[in-house]
């Protein structure tokens, strides 16, 4: 396929373009392209799933039929203790809670005396109250001291916020690979915490409970490790999964991009430069076993469903705000978060941006956008959607392949490059496309008729590139110009040939011919380009008679406004041509070029010598077709050719039946002639001259065959060459 440059070069500079944005956007990260990249992930989400969720966490549900048998929350914190007692006695491995306890149990009567004194001067004794039953947080405190309770924490800067002690901080031993970046500095932190009272704090483990969505309100991760304040904590989940494995230190992993992973014993997860980890959730809410907080409290829920389990205590229900959406659950329990996180580090299921994820994007967008340019710059229109749908769906199944082992390697930059590519440099395409059809439009009005121009817009292709092809090619000349012209002043001869040339041009355009070019008072046009012209012999002699006839009309026109008459001559010649643009950098004309059209010239050059308007080519007349008569003029080598042509002098079928008589005497004195009985030849072209006077064909004959007796030639095959153009 032969390409335009200046195409190559505009598609190239497209191309870069559209690559160069797309770097810089992958690089600033819009919101409205992170959150599609997001929306990528969800899809993908369910390749990473496990089949079955692990058994190991539970729900401890603080349900709308607890609520309703032991009232509205915030519970009394001696009913959260004996919740507490009981998933003890159960055997629980760990129980997370979902809560803070962040406030002192205003429902305490010891709480409650203190608040009437204050409030109402009122001081008041609870006769017959046990003295353990006088502090509600004292209670709460002696369960969960000693027990696998972690309770919840949450990493804030809010002005209430607490920095933790580092009693509830974790010990990490980190490894880093080489040139590793330490990973503290980029870890998800707060300058404190919402702790839960002191009491409470000081006799139990903290995680803390922060699930923060991602901008589209999404939950897809959590942070395992925080920092706040100088220490750093693990999240309610990590925690919690700490103390049912009796693991008190982590192992972290840095490499060149920041934190890597996350392990706590045989247990652990990948993890993004802050620490979050993604969660593969498998399914919606109530994925994981959820079991009535009033169930548990009453005993009542099967021993083996929670001994050994990891239990998280939160609520399901709508009215306490504790709910979540995730990519596949919108309405999700806060608590459940947890829970998954819990069985995605037992299983090592999670999700990573590894570090080479910069390099492959910034990759798929370099080839994306090398091979979209390409498809739309020089594809063929049926093309674009088979090939541009392959180069978007490779980095895509890329994607599914790495995501399936945890890794999530965005398509979205390839996918956006191909698209902006194809808007891109289908635009250009359509601006040069228009361009190209203005420029033709420009080109071919001043040849052709409009309904060829029309055609010629229709046409796919660059129609002014050169080509070969077979065309039918004309030229005109006026006989004795030179003179006519030298009786006129330089004005009228101008507005002579105005008014002779508007007439044959009118012909060519017509008959759906080109006209090429005019040359002092000659006229060249030529049929079959710039678009397929069917019949252009038959065109092309058509108009070529034509011509004469017009101007005989003309003649009268011309004799009264400037004194003169016409005679015109016309060569024909059907043959293979090179046509196209040529010229110079800054000039250019549609033209052709060839033998083809050298001797259609040296055939208009010919009608003086053998006194007839038209000659043409026997190509032509093969071609031509019905609806014409032909009478033989000879058989030359014009000057440049060694191959020689047979000429003929064309002429409307009717003329033919006219000159029925006379051809036939002719072709029977060319056939004496040609078998080289020039005597008798002399006789028979005599006569001719003798009966058509006017005929000069007949004359130069009867003298041509005289001159061939005086010098015979050795071998005579009937061939005369021509001496001059």
């Amino acid at each position: 396929m032969r390409l335009d440059k200046n195409r190559v070069i505009a598609v190239a500079a497209v191309g870069a373009s559209v690559i160069a944005a797309m770097v810089s956007l992958y690089i600033a990260r819009p919101a409205t392209l992170a959150r599609l990249d997001l929306r990528i992930y969800d899809v993908l989400l369910p390749l990473r799933a496990a089949e079955t969720p692990s058994p190991v966490p539970v729900i401890i549900d603080i349900d709308e039929a607890s609520l309703a048998e032991y009232g509205q929350w915030p519970w009394p914190r001696y009913l959260v203790a004996d919740l507490v007692n009981a998933l003890g006695d159960y055997g629980v491995a760990a129980a997370g809670i979902d809560i803070i306890f962040a406030e002192p149990d205003n429902s305490s009567p010891s709480q409650v005396a203190s608040h009437l004194r204050r409030d109402r001067g009122i001081s008041v004794d609870f006769t017959g109250l046990p003295p353990r039953l006088r502090d509600y947080d004292a209670l709460l405190a002696d369960a969960v001291s000693g027990s696998r309770v972690v309770l919840g924490a949450y990493a804030s800067s809010a002005p209430e916020a607490k920095t933790p002690g580092s009693a509830h901080g974790i010990k990490i031993h980190a490894r880093e690979r080489r040139g590793a970046i330490p990973y503290e500095p980029r870890l998800s932190s707060a300058e404190g915490a919402i702790l839960p009272i002191p009491s409470l704090a000081a006799n139990s483990a903290i995680g803390f409970i922060n699930v923060d969505p991602d901008p589209d309100g999404i939950v897809r991760k959590i942070p395992l490790l925080i920092r706040a304040g100088e220490n750093i904590y693990p999240s309610l989940a990590l925690r919690a999964l700490m103390t049912a494995t009796g693991v008190s230190d982590i192992m972290t992993t840095s490499g060149p991009d920041g934190l890597e992973s996350v392990r706590m014993g045989s247990f652990g997860a990948s993890v993004n430069t802050r620490g979050e980890m993604y969660i593969p959730f498998i399914g919606p809410g109530r994925t994981y076993p959820y079991y009535s907080a009033a169930e548990v409290l009453k005993g009542k829920t099967p021993r083996e469903k929670l001994e050994g389990r990891i239990a998280f205590v939160g609520t399901s229900s709508a009215g306490l705000l504790d709910i979540r959406a995730t990519p596949l659950d919108k309405v999700y329990p806060g608590v459940e978060v947890h829970a998954a996180a819990v069985d995605a580090l037992l299983a090592g299921n999670s999700i990573t941006m590894p570090s080479w994820t910069a390099d492959m994007q910034l990759a798929y967008i370099f080839i994306a956008g090398i091979v979209s340019a390409a498809i739309f710059g020089f594809a063929s229109p049926a093309l674009y959607v088979p090939l541009a749908a392959a180069t978007a769906g490779a980095p895509l199944l890329l994607a599914r392949h790495f995501f399936r082992y945890g890794y999530f390697v965005s398509p979205m930059y390839a996918i956006a490059t191909v698209a902006a590519s194809g808007a891109s440099i289908l635009m250009l395409r359509f601006w040069q496309e228009n361009r190209q059809r203005k420029l033709l439009r420009k080109t071919f009005s001043r040849y052709v008729s409009p309904q060829v121009v029309s055609r010629v817009l229709k046409e796919k292709g660059d129609l002014l590139a050169g080509e070969e092809r077979a065309l039918s090619i004309i030229f005109t000349d006026i006989r004795g110009f030179t003179s006519i012209s030298e009786r006129l002043t330089p004005q009228q001869t101008v507005n002579l040939l105005n008014r002779y040339f508007t007439p044959m041009t009118a012909l060519v355009r017509e008959s759906d011919g080109t006209l090429d070019k005019f040359i002092g008072d000659a006229l060249m046009a030529f049929w079959n380009a710039p678009v397929e012209t069917p019949g252009h012999a038959r065109r092309a002699l058509d108009a070529a008679l034509s011509m004469g006839e017009r101007l005989q009309g003309l003649n009268a026109e011309l004799e009264a406004d400037f004194g003169v008459t016409l005679r015109i001559g016309a060569g024909v010649h059907t043959g293979p041509a090179y046509v196209g643009n040529m010229g110079s950098s800054d000039l250019v004309n549609y033209t052709l070029i060839g033998d083809s059209v050298n001797l259609a010239s040296r055939l208009e050059g010919l009608c003086p010598k053998y006194g007839v308007p038209v000659v043409t080519s026997s190509d032509t007349m093969g071609e031509a077709g019905e609806g014409f008569a032909y009478q033989y003029l000879d058989t030359i080598k014009v000057k440049g050719k060694s191959v020689p042509v047979e000429i003929y002098a064309p002429m409307r079928q009717g003329e033919g039946k006219s000159r029925a008589e006379e051809l036939e005497a002719w072709s029977a004195a060319v056939k004496i002639y040609l078998a080289g009985n020039f005597r008798v030849a002399i006789g028979a072209f005599g006569g001719l001259s003798r009966e058509y006077p006017g005929r000069a064909l007949y004359g130069m004959f009867e003298e041509r065959a005289r001159t061939l007796i005086s010098t015979p030639p050795e071998n005579w095959d009937g061939v005369w060459t021509m001496e001059g153009k």
